[in-house]
């Protein structure tokens, strides 16, 4: 049974994100499991050079401290994920809950947290600040591959921070410009988080459970707390819809394989070429 309820769409019109239980099954979460800590392990024994780019994302890049691996841009290097992309439900709830006519598979992340180290938390942020894309429908598509319960590293929200008319200038992007038109200082989604009363909102999670978080949804994960040996294992995936444009400012992440490409068009959707529908309404 298709797992996305008219419930759903509704919180994350509201919120800014949901969560959408039992999305997966315990096959796929074992596959893209296996998936990830093969990929870790080969970066960790013969290094990230091994791996080669592609057309539409940065080339593969680990990061492996204080308990916690960040692993970007694996997807296009473990077939198990393409699999994914291509024969699960997830083009499918992604377009249904963000409300979409189409949507197509951008970039990936996948966050390994192990022992109980601080570093095992995700500072606050928002996903959007260093997009070279503008729209709305640009979700973070985040899975448990683990049991995520409150002891484990959940995802927190700021709920209703979605709205904001504005990014803001993320210490990831340049620091060397003035704040451009339409951005606000770092500072204030920080003490928009730590202000009295904030409406923040924690996620706990069952291995296979999906949530979408909006672009401009303010979050973070708790470090891991639990006493009990194991791990917090998920990945994220980041979607284009059918409002997003392609026009990267001073601050968006570069992506020179994009940057250069003549198909790449500024103020146009991304060309079918490079990102291939996979999903439509």
């Amino acid at each position: 049974m298709f797992p996305v309820t008219e419930e759903h769409v509704r919180t994350y019109a509201e919120e800014g994100a949901v969560l959408v239980p039992g999305a997966f099954s315990t096959e796929w979460v074992e596959r893209l499991a296996g998936a990830i800590d093969r990929i870790v392990a080969r970066v960790r024994r013969e290094g990230v050079e091994v791996f080669a780019g592609s057309t539409t994302q940065n080339p593969l890049s680990m990061d492996d401290r204080d308990g916690a691996v960040v692993l970007r841009n694996l997807m296009h290097h473990a077939p198990e994920f393409d699999e994914w992309l291509r024969h699960s439900e997830a083009a499918r709830i992604v377009g249904t809950v963000i409300g979409a006519d189409h949507v197509r598979f951008w970039m990936d992340a996948s966050f390994l947290k192990e022992g109980h180290h601080s570093g095992t938390a995700t500072p606050w942020h928002n996903d959007v600040c260093t997009f070279p894309f503008w729209g709305e429908h640009m979700p973070s598509f985040w899975v448990a591959l683990t049991d995520v319960p409150e002891d484990n590293a959940p995802m927190r929200t700021l709920t209703g921070s979605h709205r904001d008319p504005f990014r803001y200038h993320s210490p990831l992007s340049r620091q060397d410009i003035p704040t451009p038109r339409g951005y606000r200082p770092w500072a204030e989604l920080l003490a928009r988080v730590e202000a009295q009363g904030a409406p923040i909102r924690v996620w706990p999670a069952r291995a296979g459970d999906a949530m979408l978080i909006h672009p401009k949804t303010i979050h973070s994960s708790l470090p891991r707390r639990s006493a009990a040996p194991g791990r917090r294992l998920a990945f994220t995936t980041r979607w284009l819809g059918s409002d997003v444009t392609w026009d990267p400012d001073d601050l968006a992440v570069r992506i020179p394989s994009l940057d250069n490409h003549p198909l790449m068009r500024r103020g146009c959707p991304p060309p079918e070429e490079l990102f291939p529908v996979l999903w439509s309404r």
